[in-house]
């Protein structure tokens, strides 16, 4: 596992957070909304609950299969939303404040994701980049309902409206998956600062390459996003497959890459032999 969080070219304070915990086979991003430092804070608790409750479940019955894992997760997941309602309600300056997650739990051959607004979770496998999660936000509704174009939707100020998190409402629709892992799987956990600017197209292409360094996969993909702009806090987690799918799982190669895509993958290719 290897994780990065960056302030971005713009903003002077990081309100996202990340935790990545092997001996756990978790990892989470989070990224935190509210004023006066209290996104800064949202994040934190929801990074440090999560790890918490994940690590005193784990410790007293490890998951037996995906059920138990997706349980795992969900009531995680609520506990965290319930701890910073608490704090908000309580301090007058924390009104208000809230905080998207998104988080994988591996266990055995298999990945459970959980996710609340629009921090995403992609998984690389066979060499194709797929999102593993929906969006909580107003721009996924519009989307949704194809009453406006992609470059509408790209220009309206609304966009980053996220439509649940943690710490607003009642019990927040948590959503949680299953997926299996393969031999060769890379799975990224963002925050909407890295696919906000990077394109998909170029985050499949730097795990492709970059997938046997995960240090470095993540510190390009910041790179290539501060880049583009870094308009937005960056946040980046990454892990490979657990060892048990690793050693039972061969996933089918992926084709090279050619043409401009090609060039830019022989550079990434050179620039990964000159660091170690």
């Amino acid at each position: 596992m290897s994780s990065l969080s960056d302030p971005g070219c713009v903003r002077s304070v990081n309100e996202d957070a990340v935790a990545a915990v092997p001996e756990l086979g978790l990892m989470v991003v989070a990224d935190g909304m509210g004023g006066h430092n209290a996104g800064k804070i949202a994040a934190r608790l929801a990074i440090d609950n999560l790890v918490a409750r994940v690590r005193g479940a784990l410790a007293s019955a490890p998951p037996a299969g995906a059920t138990d894992a997706e349980a795992l997760l969900a009531d995680a997941m609520q506990q965290a939303h319930a701890e910073i309602a608490k704090r908000a309600a309580g301090e007058e300056q924390l009104k208000g404040m809230g905080s998207t997650v998104a988080c994988a739990l591996f266990h055995g051959e298999l990945a459970t994701i959980a996710h609340l607004g629009d921090a995403r979770a992609y998984r690389l496998s066979a060499g194709k980049l797929r999102l593993l999660t929906r969006d909580h936000s107003l721009t996924q509704q519009v989307r949704d309902l194809g009453v406006i174009g992609e470059d509408a939707i790209a220009a309206s100020h609304n966009r980053h409206l996220v439509s649940h998190a943690l710490g607003h409402g009642e019990s927040p629709p948590v959503a949680v998956t299953t997926v299996p892992c393969m031999a060769d799987d890379v799975f990224l956990l963002c925050t909407d600062g890295l696919n906000d600017m990077v394109d998909g197209v170029d985050i499949e292409l730097a795990l492709r390459v970059l997938r046997s360094n995960l240090p470095l996969a993540v510190e390009q993909l910041v790179m290539i996003a501060r880049d583009n702009g870094g308009y937005d806090n960056i946040t980046v987690a990454l892990a490979g497959p657990p060892a048990s799918a690793a050693a039972t799982t061969t996933a089918a190669a992926a084709p090279e890459p050619v043409g401009a895509i090609g060039r830019l993958a022989g550079w990434l290719r050179s620039l990964l032999g000159t660091r170690h």
